[in-house]
């Protein structure tokens, strides 16, 4: 199976297996954002290939042998105003993970570059009307989760969970660590709350993956037409793998390999 991109197709893509983040979609050009159009596009191409956009629980069944699960993190409302419109015609389901303490509000985040401008938050109506459209409405909070203690990352998580059970009537399933950030006590908590969790670790989905600590491809690395044709080709796997070695010497995310005990 391939993938096409103006009616070209290239690439075998059939074993691909991962977790996509997204933040806001939008033509600002910033690190955050992903074009609208590229965003359908990317969707179009996926459909052409027979490569299915599935749920989290789908993606993480061990039966699962190829797929792709779309995330968003933070709630831009971007995510509303463009992302839903392409979800919806092309059918797909997605995650967004709601920094409850943001919504409604302008944010700019305190560790985003310089260059990346405040974004406006998803509404309360704006989030029950993703939900309705089937896209699931999972927890995310702001503070490094290494830095806390058992009971401070249950007074955040507990907290995000009970509003947004409160605001749309579910209870979230899933959780992004945020930054990325995790470590074995963050692991062995999210564990007893949440199904899975992500992280912000650059590679795709192996066959067995510790469900607290889920890594995922960032967007930002996914622009190139050349890379969306050729997803599977060892020039892109290389590539995501030399991403992955620049940001673990950045300690721009983590893995649950280190020793975090």
């Amino acid at each position: 199976m391939t993938l096409s991109i103006n009616g070209k197709r290239s690439g075998n893509i059939n074993i691909m297996k991962a977790i996509l983040t997204f933040h806001s979609i939008d033509d600002s050009g910033s690190v955050l954002s992903y074009p609208p159009s590229l965003f359908a596009q990317l969707l179009e191409n996926l459909h052409n290939a027979n490569l299915s956009v599935v749920n989290l629980d789908t993606i993480l069944a061990p039966t699962t042998q190829h797929g792709v699960t779309l995330t968003f993190d933070d709630g831009m409302r971007s995510v509303y105003n463009n992302a839903l419109p392409i979800l919806r015609d092309h059918a797909a389901p997605a995650h967004i993970f709601i920094t409850t303490n943001a919504v409604g509000t302008e944010q700019q985040w305190p560790k985003q570059p310089s260059d990346v401008p405040s974004f406006d938050m998803l509404s309360w109506d704006n989030i029950e009307q993703l939900h309705q459209s089937g896209v699931a409405i999972d927890a995310h909070t702001h503070p490094d989760m290494r830095k806390l203690s058992t009971e401070q990352m249950a007074a955040e998580c507990e907290q995000a969970n009970d509003e947004i059970e409160r605001r749309i009537g579910r209870r979230p399933e899933f959780f992004a660590y945020p930054f990325g950030y995790h470590n074995k006590q963050a692991r062995d908590y999210s564990r007893k709350l949440y199904t899975g969790s992500v992280t912000t670790e650059l590679r795709s989905l192996s066959h067995q993956e510790d469900h607290a600590a889920l890594p995922r491809l960032d967007s930002y690395y996914l622009q190139s037409p050349w890379l969306l044709n050729n997803l599977s080709s060892p020039l892109t796997k290389g590539y995501i793998q030399l991403r992955w070695l620049l940001r673990t010497l950045r300690g721009s995310h983590c893995t649950a390999n280190y020793d975090d005990q």
